[in-house]
């Protein structure tokens, strides 16, 4: 009943007003792939490491409502990971450390942030606790069947996206320090890479037909070349995700966890966290370009074993039931204290989120965002009065994304910034075409420089922007 209690509050808090925040970038390019699934095209631009995340937004049919399909899968995955980390705790530390564990996950404004999202980090961390999971059962008893599970949800973490793969480390020091025969791990060791290897045979099987290269993009990540922001520069990045948030009381709570947990259980509780700690310090020292969302891969873990040990510590010195029971609705309140504020403002004005710095360019004031793009496209019915066409002067990726606000069949065409050529073409054949531009000489076409009568319609600011120097801007091109 906990647990169902657990799960109903999850959910509560993480589905109301689900699509309050614009679709960013990102989202908008996994929703084009979920499309792109029912087009026969499963594997539709996969280099970056995120392979099948689009997938469990197909199955919704994100034609229809793609904002809210998109994110709710996310919730769903994040739901099975939750689920699965409170059958570890429990399996390790009792019910106590497994309620309190999933109530600090439940309250973290992190996880809270991106498991509303449209994002394969999320759900590759909430695979990844399965994954270790599994490991701690096929620790206990080592079967075929149990390392062969074990194997699938290590792959599907991993075909999420790439990030998870440092969960191979993890699983394996769960199953060698078992003690179990030392043959037997080592057949679990290999059936669990043979499964895993199995999973990714069929997408690299499609890049080799089609003479792609294999995943450039993701493994990117940890190579040489491009931006790289080094060990000190990732600590801070780390830093910011635990304390940018406008509360402590989460982080706070994650400490003194942590710290009751290598105190009350030093053996298992250290080894869990060793295990846990690997993702995070394969971040933190071969990351060269680590955003804020890549931690949500690691972090999961440390709030479940944050929360193990207040757990531990309550059935440690608080011997009655009912003081128990007492105690962890107060801890759960002062929990919500620290969340409840941050979720009020993301339902109802998500633009004044009180985000780290990189987060809120991210998600709130650059075009990544997506704030005045929503605007803009919702309000074609009222703002355009003909049927003439809509050019998108802007990077093709914002096009589709905002194209999934469009209402009534007014979808913008998508072409390469700043999309001169084409709106020339429509000028020549229509006479006129209507062109909305985002951050004009920069991304997006400065209109006065066209031979053409520009007219402006209207100006959809981002937060921090005014009607007059909105970065989004609807203008009407008539042919001279």
């Amino acid at each position: 009943m906990k647990w169902l209690l657990l799960f109903l509050l999850f959910w509560v808090i993480r589905l109301q007003a689900l699509d309050s925040l614009p679709l960013h970038n990102d989202e908008g390019l996994h929703l084009t792939r979920a499309v792109e699934v029912w087009n026969l095209h499963p594997f539709w631009e996969i280099r970056d490491g995120k392979i099948i995340n689009h997938w469990v937004i197909a199955l919704f049919y994100p034609q229809s409502s793609p904002v809210f399909v998109g994110r709710i899968s996310t919730l769903f995955i994040s739901l099975l990971g939750l689920a699965a980390g409170l059958a570890l705790l429990r399996r390790v530390f009792g019910s106590t450390a497994s309620l309190l564990g999933g109530l600090l996950w439940v309250a973290s404004p992190y996880l809270f942030f991106y498991e509303r999202m449209i994002f394969s980090d999320a759900e590759a961390g909430a695979l990844a606790i399965l994954a270790v999971w599994l490991a701690v059962r096929l620790a206990d008893r080592s079967t075929i069947q149990r390392a062969i599970l074990t194997g699938v949800a290590l792959g599907l973490a991993a075909l999420f996206k790439f990030t998870a793969l440092p969960f191979a480390a993890a699983i394996a020091i769960i199953v060698l320090a078992s003690r179990a025969p030392l043959g037997q791990r080592i057949r679990a060791l290999m059936v669990i890479g043979v499964t895993v290897a199995a999973l990714f045979s069929v997408p690299i099987a499609y890049l080799l037909l089609r003479g792609d290269d294999l995943f450039s993009i993701a493994l990117g990540w940890v190579s040489g070349g491009g931006m790289s922001t080094g060990l000190a520069e990732n600590l801070t990045r780390l830093w910011a995700q635990l304390t940018g948030f406008g509360t402590l009381v989460w982080t706070v709570a994650l400490g003194i966890g942590l710290a009751l947990l290598l105190m009350l259980r030093p053996r298992r509780g250290g080894f869990l966290l060793v295990v846990i700690a690997v993702p995070l310090l394969s971040i933190l020292l071969l990351g060269r370009d680590v955003q804020p969302r890549h931690f949500v891969v690691a972090l999961p873990g440390f709030l479940l074993l944050g929360g193990a040990g207040i757990g531990l510590a309550l059935e440690r010195w608080v011997k009655s039931p009912m003081a128990r029971q007492i105690a962890t609705i107060g801890i759960a309140a002062l929990l919500g204290l620290g969340l409840l504020p941050f979720a009020q403002i993301a339902y109802t004005a998500p633009g004044d989120l009180p985000l780290p710095p990189l987060m809120r360019t991210q998600y709130i004031t650059e075009h990544s965002a997506g704030f005045g793009l929503r605007e803009a496209v919702q309000a074609f019915p009222v703002t355009l009065t003909d049927d003439l066409p809509i050019i998108a002067s802007m990077f093709p990726d914002s096009c589709r994304r905002a194209n999934f606000y469009a209402q009534d069949g007014r979808l913008m065409e998508c072409t390469d910034a700043p999309g001169i050529d084409r709106i020339q073409a429509a000028l020549a054949e229509r006479g006129a075409v209507y062109v909305l531009t985002e951050t004009s000489s920069i991304i997006g076409v400065d209109v006065t420089t066209l031979d053409a009568d520009a007219t402006r319609i209207a100006g959809y600011p981002r937060p921090g922007e005014t009607e007059a120097d909105a970065a989004v801007v609807l203008w009407r091109l008539d042919a001279r």
